[in-house]
Parts: structure tokens; sequence; C-alpha cells
């Protein structure tokens, strides 16, 4: 349920455009209401800060009392991810508006102010700059009595649906990790964002950040988690002399795998063996007989269906060989340690991935290009599960 009116545009005496907010006409005529009302607006005006709508004054005409603001063209941020004017969705600019975001956040903190109603239809975003304006503090209808608030369940900590919660800046914190799930999802939920999200909507307030400020430090540095990531991307070219497979599995391949990986030696063998003599009749040893036999004098090559073949059995190798190692990396226990540690183990991690990416599509003849996407699509849905598996265990505790 809305506590004010929506922010609206207006103009001054002047002509100049404004915004304007109006008390909600539920509650307008309770007494308590037009207090808190006429608290915001003090409250605001005794703000300064470049990421925080702008309060210039409390007013009163024929409709009764409201609060103005400087007038920025800007749309809440729910309605600028979908504007592909503004085309915000990207990494860069999801990095600058969650920094933003936090700054105004943790300047409320320092004047032990809690904004209490994060959500993207309460972040404003310019539409020339696109600097954060985050708007309609909650802090004050919540406190005053009776209540007039009523949160909203998907961005407000679980602890403020509890009647005895006082509020403190870990709902806050809270909100902005939801904040910035939503806001990652319009762009690219790498790990070292997942983990941030993780650690700051904790149900319990004690394993949440202990401020604003411990959480934008450990967003400045969740790069170099994603640094590892990137290094998948880049790859050098494939060659195509295969290394040797069997050394490299720590378990034994499904007979298809094994037969792929018959198929593509023979390819290579009979493109090297052409290279040397084109105009000389050859045939190629046949292979085990625990796979199907191959023709002796060429290999009918179909390279679509070979790049179809390709990538689903690189699929399932990567997932199979990778899952243990995502798994591994996101455990309570883990959750628990120092960032620093979480990264330095993260990076060990992210390296036996690149590795095994590198080998798969080197074996498999496969433009790293292709086998980078596909790796990273796993390595995304792996992370994923993994989390969702972790907040279960949680709410099963």
């Amino acid at each position: 349920m809305k506590v004010t009116e929506p922010i609206s545009i207006g103009t001054n005496n002047e002509g100049k455009r404004i915004f304007i907010k109006r008390p909600c006409k539920k509650f307008a005529d309770i007494a308590a209401y037009q207090e808190a009302f006429t608290a915001e607006a003090t409250q605001g005006m005794g703000w300064a800060h470049p990421n925080l709508l702008n309060y210039i004054s409390l007013q009163k005409d024929e409709q009764g009392w409201y609060i103005t603001f400087e007038y920025i063209p800007a749309v809440p941020l729910n309605r600028a991810l979908l504007d592909g004017v503004l085309q915000i969705n990207t990494v860069a600019e999801s990095k600058r508006i969650m920094n933003q975001l936090m700054n105004a956040v943790a300047y409320l903190h320092s004047r032990n102010i809690c904004h209490l109603d994060i959500r993207p239809e309460n972040i404003f975003i310019t539409k020339r700059t696109h600097d954060v304006l985050l708007a309609n503090p909650a802090n004050i209808y919540v406190s005053c009595t009776p209540s007039f608030f009523i949160f909203k369940e998907k961005y407000a900590a679980p602890e403020l649906f509890k009647e005895t919660t006082v509020p403190t800046p870990a709902c806050d914190i809270y909100s902005l990790g939801r904040v910035m799930e939503y806001l990652y999802s319009y762009s690219h939920l790498s790990p070292g964002i997942r983990h941030i999200i993780l650690k700051a909507t904790r149900p319990e307030l004690a394993k949440r950040y202990a401020d604003v400020e411990e959480m934008k430090k450990a967003f400045g540095t969740s790069r170099y988690i994603d640094w590892s990531v990137q290094a998948i991307k880049g790859v050098a070219a494939v060659t195509v002399i295969l290394l040797a497979y069997y050394g490299l599995r720590e378990e034994p391949a499904d007979k298809e795998t094994l037969q792929f990986i018959e198929e593509v030696k023979h390819i290579n063998r009979q493109a090297l063996e052409t290279a040397e003599d084109r105009n000389r009749n050859y045939s190629i040893p046949l292979p085990s007989d625990s796979i199907r036999p191959l023709p002796t004098d060429t290999l009918e090559f179909n390279p679509e269906e070979h790049r179809r073949l390709a990538e689903r059995i690189f699929k399932k190798e990567f997932r199979r060989r990778a899952e243990n190692i995502i798994t591994a990396m996101y455990t309570p226990q883990k959750m628990n340690i120092s960032e620093k540690a979480f990264q330095e183990q993260s990076l060990d991690g992210f390296s036996q991935l690149n590795k095994i990416q590198r080998e798969l599509g080197e074996q498999f003849n496969m433009d790293p290009i292709l086998t980078t996407r596909l790796s990273s699509e796993i390595i995304s849905e792996l992370t994923t599960e993994s989390m969702k598996k972790l907040r279960k265990m949680e709410n099963e505790d």
C-alpha cells in the first residue's frame, strides 16, 4: 500500500518544472500522518547529497500540503532498464548505479537514518547522465504510531515483518542486495556479484555486511573473482594436434564421448596425411572394437553435424567436471569466511575451470569463442544451483 501519492511533475510560481509529492489521500486527515509527512519534508531539506532527490520546500495550495523537489528528467530504475534509449542494462552501468546507490545509503546511515524502502521504483535514473536519485524514505512513516507503512516483501528485510523489530542499517543492506540482484539480472550476475548478494541478504543480521562501507569494499574487489571468469574468455587458438585425453580425466568417459574423440582423431590424421600428399591413396587404421568402425578410405565429414555433436558432448563433459568445483566453492562454511579468503579460493576454482575448458576445446577441435560461451553459461547455471541449495539449507535451519 502506498504511503504517499506518486511523485509527479509540476511547476513553481516562476513557471519552472519541479517534482511534487502529495500525501496519500487515504491518510490525509489523520493528525499523526500529517505530522509524519511534515517531518519527511523537514528531514529531507537537511540533506545534501548528489544521489538523493533534492528536497526544496513544504508548501500548501487548494489541494493541501505537498513537498517540492528539484526537477531533473529521470525515470524509475524498473522503467529505465527497459528503456531502449537509456541503454543502462550493461555491466559498466550496473556498477555505476550500485556505487552511487550505496553512496546515498551510506550518507543516510551516517546521519542515523535508515531508508527502509529501497527498491527499483524509488531509485530514479537521470536521463542525461544516468545518475542515481534515491527517493521516498520510509523511516518516519514506519516509526510513527500508528505505522502507516506496509513493506514490499521482495525487497524488504525479513525481520521488518516482525512487529517487535527495531529497524537498523542491516535492513537497508538487505534491500541493497536485492536491488543488486535485480539490476545485474539485466546485465551479468557474475560469481563475485553473486557472493555479495548472498552475504547481503542473509536472514541472520549478524551474517550480513557490518555496514554499507564494508559492502562497498567487497563490491569494489569483486572484480578479482570476475577476472578469473574473464580468463576463460582469453583462451588461445585451438590446435588440431590433440593432447593425450585419457591422462587428463578424473573418471572414465562414457561411450559416446570416447567414440567422438576417436572420430576427431581420425579427422585430424586424415587432414594431416592429405596435407602431406593429396594425390596419394591411403587407408586409415581402424579404431578399437569398443566403438563403431570407421571407413578405411575417406571419412564422410559433415562439418555442421560435427559441430553440433561437439557442442553437446563439450557441455556434458564440462558440466560433469565443473560441478564438483562449483559446489565446493559455495558451501555454508565458505560463505562465512573473509572476502579475501573467498576470493583466493574462487580464483583457484576458476583456474581449474579455465584449464578444463581449454583442454576440452582442444580435444574436440572447437572454436575457443564457442567453448568460452558454453562454459560461461554452464558456470552461471551451476552457481545459481549452488546458491539455491544454500538458501534452502538456511531456510531449513
